[in-house]
């Protein structure tokens, strides 16, 4: 008897819980660009995004020959809902740091809306190459 009812039962539970698993789409931002100056094994590039992207740890950005490329992931989600959750949460600025040692030689601070293009997956590539500079 109890068999028949969780039987039946668990397809009603699952018909009603599936629409609140949805989540937000991840939001990639891309960044590429070029170190202007000396090159070193030393140097490395970092991305903040703000507000807080909800996305730990971020993909390392690869430096190479004075060039970089890289992405961070941004997470659309503003609140959940019981039925649908909120995806309306947008990036507003970007970070791109250069270190050297561990210590910050050059910060470039980029505005999302002003800056970067939304491609057809509403993820964001910069409008033109980001420069950064070696030495202080």
């Amino acid at each position: 008897m109890y068999r028949r009812r969780a039987l039946l039962v668990a397809p009603a539970i699952l018909l009603f819980a599936s629409p609140g698993m949805c989540k937000c789409a991840m939001r990639i931002i891309f960044v590429e660009g070029a170190v202007l100056g000396p090159i070193t094994d030393d140097l490395k590039v970092i991305v903040k995004v703000s507000p807080d992207p909800n996305w730990e740890p971020q993909p390392e950005i690869v430096l190479k020959d004075g060039k970089f490329v890289g992405k961070a992931y941004f997470d659309a989600t503003k609140s959940e809902g019981r039925v649908r959750d909120n995806c309306s949460r947008v990036p507003e600025t970007v970070e791109v740091l250069l270190l050297k040692n561990g210590h910050e030689v050059n910060r470039v601070r980029l505005d999302i809306s002003k800056e970067f293009t939304r491609n057809k997956m509403h993820d964001y590539k910069p409008r033109s190459p980001i420069l950064l500079h070696s030495t202080e």
